[in-house]
C-alpha cells in the first residue's frame, strides 16, 4: 500500500504534534494513542474527529475531601498542561468556573502556581521555587 498525502497542512500537523513518526503509520499511531478517533469521509473530504478526553473528577466524601482532591486535580492538570486559562480548565475538567477560581485561589495562596504573562494573553504555571 502506497501513502499519498491528500492535505500536506494536515500531514505536516500530525508531524509536529508527533501523531506520525514517518509518513504511512500516521492512522495506526493516531489509533494507538486516541483509539475513539473517528474517520469520515464526507465527498471530497476526509475528516478526523477526535474525542476530548475529560479528567474524571469524584465528587464523593467529605466536603473537604472533595476539594483537595478538586485542587490536585487541577494542580495535576496545569503540571501537564502549562500556560492554561481558567475557561480551559472550565472546559477540560468540566466545572464551574467560580470552583475554578477558588482552587486556583488555594494553589497561589500556597504558592503552588503562578500566573505568567499579560491578563489577556497569559496562563498559569507550576512555580518552580516550591
Amino acid at each position: 500500500m502506497i501513502s499519498e498525502r491528500r492535505n500536506e497542512l494536515i500531514a505536516e500537523l500530525f508531524y509536529w504534534v508527533h501523531y506520525i513518526e514517518k509518513w504511512g503509520r500516521g492512522i495506526r499511531l493516531i489509533l494507538s494513542k486516541e483509539p475513539d478517533t473517528e474517520f469520515k469521509e464526507v465527498g471530497t473530504h476526509f475528516i478526523v474527529v477526535f474525542k476530548r478526553k475529560k479528567i474524571p473528577i469524584s465528587h464523593g466524601g467529605g466536603v473537604s475531601e472533595g476539594v483537595s482532591e478538586g485542587v490536585n486535580t487541577l494542580f495535576n492538570y496545569i503540571k501537564i498542561n502549562p500556560g492554561k486559562r481558567t475557561p480551559q480548565f472550565e472546559e477540560a475538567l468540566d466545572v464551574p468556573i467560580k470552583t475554578i477560581e477558588r482552587w486556583l485561589k488555594k494553589l497561589k495562596d500556597e504558592q503552588k502556581i503562578e500566573f505568567r504573562g499579560a491578563p489577556k494573553t497569559g496562563g498559569y504555571y507550576i512555580r518552580k521555587n516550591r
